[in-house]
């Protein structure tokens, strides 16, 4: 996460500003184009952990294979598109400088190579998920983030060009991913070993589930990738480049909780599997409790100290990056209680409803967003729009559980409560620091250490049962014995 962070600050002040932006506007482009990807990729995960959870080794091939070739036809329709739609788009609707056109069609041919790989490395990366390999994530994560790294600082050393370096750069990184996580797989797992299969009936099968999945994967295109394109028609690039700094910072708090989240989603579909019914349950309290406060204490010193975090990560600190930061993160935190209740459903494989509604709720934001930006040309607003529209996911998760797996109310809303009481504890003692305390360097020390000391202890206390304190007293001494 610190590397990624740290090498956002290098590229920033190699390309500059508006450079920044370009590539991230273009980059998102290309993403427009992977709800095909997102969509089967979940459904492969599914369905290899479900007949891992029944213990079917020729189900599993099968599977794989299955997807594998899915994969390949998604990458042709894909590439078509991205040269012909896409291209057409970049060249002509896209506001950017004459004479960054040049630059600007590179790193798009540079982003359709990394793409089709990071597609293609999908059933692979599932087919681990599935295993619960998540020690290979690990690896191959700082791996990346150093090579990264180091490829980011050569930027500052050669010449030419340096937005179409960095590009060039950046797909060198996801070819050997690709490459890393396919030789890892065959050499590991029986069933990743492809053969050419087209199994009507399973396509079908697979295809259903990915099916309304695409109708949920687009939306999610639309508000993010659709209104950073809103966002530079209205604004130019360097607001997509303030965009851009607030979705690094939400990405990798975000990576924390997820890393967390994919470890416990095959656990929930085997346990579901199993017929485990109060497994899931507790599965589902445990994930959603910790991946709430990981990521609320984390955006608790962004909240408050922005301007000096940034002033240090960035150096030059572009002129929104702060508000929409501060935005974004709350908006995530409705996703973030969504996240579990979403693999629940999942697990069940009835999410035609919970694919349409949901798709509904993001699809809107962009024409919603619009609107807004044609009445009053603020950038803010269609972050305003996003935090209601995660706000509203996030009670369809909630109904659809009660529906699919009966998911008790009383219980869920209770253990809601708790969460947000001591959100508004640590929210109002964060205020008073922020009115009252220190200012600067020694200002920030206060706040973090407020908020790892003093927001443990509050949920300690507050969120805790008697019987899990009593746990992590005793995990806490054996911890100081040893």
């Amino acid at each position: 996460m610190f590397i990624g962070l740290f090498s956002v600050r290098i590229v920033l002040n190699g390309l500059g500003e508006e450079d920044y932006g370009i590539y991230n506007v273009v980059g998102g482009v290309v993403t427009m184009l992977a709800f095909l990807n997102n969509s089967l990729s979940s459904a492969t995960q599914r369905f290899l952990s479900f007949e891992l959870g029944k213990g079917n080794k020729k189900e599993l091939h099968s599977i794989f294979c299955n997807s594998m070739t899915l994969y390949i036809v998604v990458c042709v329709i894909l590439l078509v598109l991205a040269e012909t739609l896409g291209l057409w788009f970049v060249n002509n609707k896209l506001v950017i400088p004459d004479e960054r056109m040049v630059a600007t069609n590179w790193i798009y041919q540079f982003s359709i190579i990394s793409f089709l790989c990071t597609i293609l490395s999908s059933p692979f990366n599932a087919a681990i998920i599935a295993r619960e390999k998540m020690g290979v994530y690990a690896y191959v994560s700082i791996a990346e983030s150093l090579l990264k790294l180091a490829l980011i600082y050569s930027i500052l050393i050669l010449g030419g060009d340096k937005l179409i370096i960095y590009g060039f750069f950046m797909m060198l990184v996801a070819v050997s991913v690709f490459i890393f996580y396919m030789a890892y797989c065959l050499m590991n797992f029986e069933e990743t070993k492809y053969r050419y299969v087209f199994d009507k009936n399973k396509i079908k099968e697979i295809g259903g589930f990915a099916g309304w999945g695409v109708w949920g994967a687009l939306s999610n295109i639309f508000k993010g990738q659709g209104v950073n394109i809103l966002l530079n028609i209205f604004f130019g690039p360097v607001v997509n480049a303030s965009r851009g700094i607030a979705y690094q910072v939400e990405g990798a708090i975000n990576t924390l909780v997820q890393n967390f989240y994919t470890a416990m989603r095959p656990q929930l579909i085997k346990s579901y599997a199993a017929n485990e019914t109060e497994e899931v349950f507790k599965l589902l309290d445990m994930s959603t409790r910790l991946g709430y406060y990981m990521m609320f204490l984390v955006s608790l010193v962004f909240l408050y100290e922005t301007p000096l975090i940034f002033s240090l990560w960035l150096g030059q600190i572009p002129q929104y990056s702060v508000d929409f930061t501060r935005l974004v993160l709350i908006g995530q935190l409705f996703i973030v209680l969504a996240n579990p209740l979403m693999t629940a459903i999942h697990a069940t494989g009835k999410v035609a409803k919970y694919q349409f509604w949901s798709g509904c709720i993001f699809m809107i934001v962009l024409p919603f967003s619009y609107f807004i930006l044609e009445l009053d040309q603020n950038s803010f607003w269609p972050f305003v729009v996003l935090i209601i529209s995660s706000l509203a996911y996030w009670l369809l998760t909630i109904e659809r559980c009660y529906k699919l797996i009966g998911l008790s109310l009383k219980s869920y809303f209770a253990m809601v409560f708790r969460l947000l009481l001591v959100s508004l504890v640590l929210l109002l003692g964060g205020q008073l620091l922020y009115q009252w305390g220190p200012e600067g360097w020694v200002g920030f020390v206060v706040l973090c250490f407020y908020t790892i000391v003093i927001g443990l202890t509050v949920i300690l206390f507050i969120d805790c049962s008697k019987s899990e304190r009593v746990m992590i007293k005793k995990i806490i001494l054996l911890k100081l014995h040893k």
